[in-house]
């Protein structure tokens, strides 16, 4: 894997943003260690999940001094389930580098306690939800749930969504309801490219970007490449079209894997906004890549 320094030598495009002084901020880390201490327990699949391969904290400390990257959220990879420990650890062991997102169970019903648990007392700023998990589910903006949502403005938390498209309007609705809690779709918005044609569905979300507390994850075009090849190409029409709704203000960055990176190594995650989403212009990349991630999440000074 190429190092930081041979990685800004190496590449001839934007040579203008491939700086040592770029903001750069990972918005999506998931971190997750084998040890026996912080025990497995999936939402889905149990205490029985196997992991062959442990991502420490100490793996994307490294990496980020490699890289140049400033900061970065962690969330809980849904391994551990609703047990958010192994992130607490890390954020606390790294106070200067990290902020964290947990995971809560939505059907809980003191799901609202829950979050106020992890952000007083552990220093969290938010949480993940993934109704993706639960197709056919309408939880997500039952009236269950909005006690959960009004502690999440008294709390100035995040949450962050792994969600279908035909999801988005439910999402919408909350948005609408609760304009204090800061929301970040992680993923594009997971269009379906097994699709004949996604693109009725995957436009729902474009209806939230009449919402400024909404950003896009336009990242980790792996997640929902059919190619499964860098660069990805069937992606990049994808990203296009959530640039030109949403504008560069409503983007952010994340990579989802620390090392060892299985899909992109760094060097490929970042020489794929620089390169191969040639359509953003120089002042949108650096919005995406850091400037925007500071209007939704506190980092230390």
């Amino acid at each position: 894997m190429m190092n930081r320094r041979d990685f800004l030598g190496s590449i001839a495009v934007a040579p203008a943003v491939a700086q040592s002084s770029r903001l750069i901020i990972d918005t999506h880390l998931e971190v997750w260690t084998l040890d026996p201490k912080f025990p497995f327990n999936h939402p889905e699949r149990g205490k029985d999940l196997k992991v062959s391969m442990p991502a420490p904290i100490e793996n994307q400390v490294e990496q980020m001094k490699d890289f140049g990257l400033k900061y970065a959220v962690l969330i809980n990879p849904r391994y551990f389930g609703w047990d958010n420990s192994y992130i607490s650890y890390s954020l606390h062991k790294y106070p200067k580098l990290f902020v964290a997102h947990g995971l809560v169970n939505p059907l809980d019903p003191k799901v609202h306690e829950r979050l106020r648990y992890w952000v007083k007392e552990h220093g969290f700023q938010g949480m993940r939800f993934s109704p993706i998990y639960h197709p056919k589910a309408t939880w997500l903006n039952s009236k269950d749930q909005y006690k959960l949502w009004k502690e999440a403005e008294k709390l100035r938390a995040v949450f962050n969504f792994y969600i279908l498209p035909h999801q988005m309007p439910m999402l919408e609705d909350m948005a609408g309801r609760f304009p204090g809690v800061k929301i970040v779709v992680d993923h594009a918005g997971k269009p379906d490219l097994k699709s004949p044609d996604p693109w009725p569905e995957f436009k729902k979300m474009f209806r939230l970007k009449k919402f400024p507390q909404v950003w896009i994850s336009n990242s980790e075009p792996y997640e929902m490449s059919e190619i499964k090849k860098y660069p990805y190409e069937d992606t990049l029409p994808f990203y296009k079209a959530i640039y030109e709704e949403f504008g560069g203000k409503q983007l952010v960055w994340g990579t989802g894997y620390p090392r060892p990176r299985w899909e992109l190594p760094m060097d490929k995650e970042l020489e794929f906004v620089d390169k191969y989403c040639s359509f953003y212009s120089a002042a949108d990349r650096e919005l995406l890549l850091g400037k925007n991630a500071l209007r939704i999440w506190r980092f230390p000074a």
